[in-house]
């Protein structure tokens, strides 16, 4: 049966002092010194599928030799029944020790004192935070204490068919983050040399892929110089009906519906994105590295870029779910030595094997930029998260929030309302009380 554990750092501290006295004690290579005594289970739970949940498991099945006090419970959940599943497991006190959510739901979590708190093991290891992203650390931390570590350090790029842009005699995307060239002004002039209409008025090369995509659309806000809330740590209401958003996401619509550098709707739902760039009929596209083995055999020259710079300079948008442990668990140790192995000696497998970016800056360096296949220019990836300055709003109900804004920029995506500033007025009359009831610190 599980029970609440709440360790303090002095009671964590004279605990792994007694067990070390109370059993041998010898030192793995990459771990440091463990302690042997009887096995204790640790479960891990994640939501990937194949072939990236294989990965995982063979990334972190050295642990039990690593910790051979603790042993592992692999478990998978692939797909839409993941929170579902997790939330019933919750309800019945059966929850695994170490498992992923998204970080929308980390307010609600922190506001129903359901995970525990990792600075006291933190701090007796001196464990190094400043490989992560400073902004994910703090939207992990609550009243002092730090309630999650990151599952992955994901970024987003512009994918680009340097062929292409060398053809058009179009600048190509800056791989530099501080580059002065790149702006808005730079992308449009680009967009207009890169598509191609032929006699009989029909576009056979598109400049630009425009998504609907909510982290996409927050990209292209925040680089006019808007935000989506006032705070995000703090948030009070929604600001995307101010100019600055409502610019940023008429020029995005823009692209599509006035200029013609975009697909439609329906050509992307005929050929699919991957099927225009790999035909040589779509110039640029945004994506994670889960994109990159998609273009690894192409026929052409395909690198990342950062996006275009504005307003509000340069931007993106960054991953940053974490991994928790419920107060639940009976093996609070075991679970913090799982953390700290899934970051350790687990990522390079993750990286190499399944193709995320990672997790700290100094794996990602090793790893994933020096990775020799396609696409170029890895390091924008890692720029970006370094980069990182727009968290996700703290609000217990963000999800449902989203979900109202998403179909809202919908209409406007898909040519059913072509005026941002009516989306946007219709989006803050709607989101702004929810803000209010999804406030739970002051």
């Amino acid at each position: 049966m599980s029970r609440k554990i709440n360790l303090s750092r002095r009671e964590f501290l004279r605990m792994a002092g007694m067990s070390s006295l109370a059993a041998g004690v010898y030192t793995i290579p990459g771990v440091g010194q463990v302690a042997a005594q009887d096995s204790s289970e640790v479960s891990i739970m994640f939501w990937d599928g194949p072939p990236l949940i294989g990965i995982r498991e063979q990334a972190l099945t050295p642990f039990d030799e690593a910790y051979p006090d603790c042993k592992l419970n692999f478990i998978s959940v692939p797909g839409g029944g993941y929170n579902d599943k997790l939330l019933t497991m919750l309800a019945a006190n059966e929850a695994p020790d170490v498992f992923i959510i998204r970080i929308g739901q980390l307010p609600e979590f922190l506001h129903k004192d359901l995970l525990v708190d990792l600075k006291p093991f933190i701090d007796a290891e001196d464990y190094d935070l400043s490989q992560f992203p400073d902004l994910a650390i703090e939207a992990y931390t609550h009243d002092g204490g730090i309630y999650g570590v990151p599952d992955n350090v994901a970024s987003i790029a512009l994918f680009y068919n340097q062929d292409m842009f060398e053809e058009a005699g179009a600048m190509l995307p800056t791989a530099q983050w501080d580059d002065e060239a790149w702006t808005v002004d730079d992308f449009f002039s680009a967009c207009e040399k890169l598509t191609k209409v032929d006699a009989n008025g029909r576009t056979t090369q598109y400049a630009y892929e425009v998504s609907s995509w909510d982290k996409i659309w927050q990209i292209w806000v925040r680089i006019f110089g808007g935000q989506i809330v006032d705070d995000p740590f703090f948030p009070t209401e929604c600001v995307l009906n101010e100019p600055p958003a409502v610019e940023a996401l008429q020029f995005v619509a823009d692209l599509r519906w006035e200029y013609g550098f975009s697909p439609r709707p329906d050509a992307i739902a005929e050929f699919g994105r991957d099927t225009l760039m790999q035909t040589g009929r779509l110039a640029m596209f945004q994506s994670g590295s889960w994109s990159f083995p998609n273009y690894r055999n192409v026929d052409f020259n395909v690198a990342l870029g950062h996006f275009p710079s504005g307003k509000g300079g340069r931007a993106n948008y960054v991953f940053y779910y974490p991994l928790v442990v419920p107060k639940t668990t009976e093996v609070p140790e075991c679970a913090w030595n799982l953390l700290k192995f899934f970051n350790g000696p687990a990522m390079e497998t993750i990286i190499k094997e399944g193709g995320l970016q990672g997790t700290t800056f100094a794996a990602q360096d090793k790893w994933f930029v020096t990775d020799p296949l396609p696409p170029a220019n890895k390091h924008v990836m890692v720029d970006a998260a370094r980069h990182f300055v727009a968290p996700d709003p703290v609000l217990t109900n963000w999800d449902a929030i989203t979900r109202i804004m998403q179909s809202e920029l919908d209409l406007l995506f898909i040519g059913e309302e072509r005026d941002a500033k009516v989306i946007m007025d219709s989006i803050v009359e709607q989101v702004n009380p929810m803000i209010i009831e999804g406030q739970w610190r002051s």
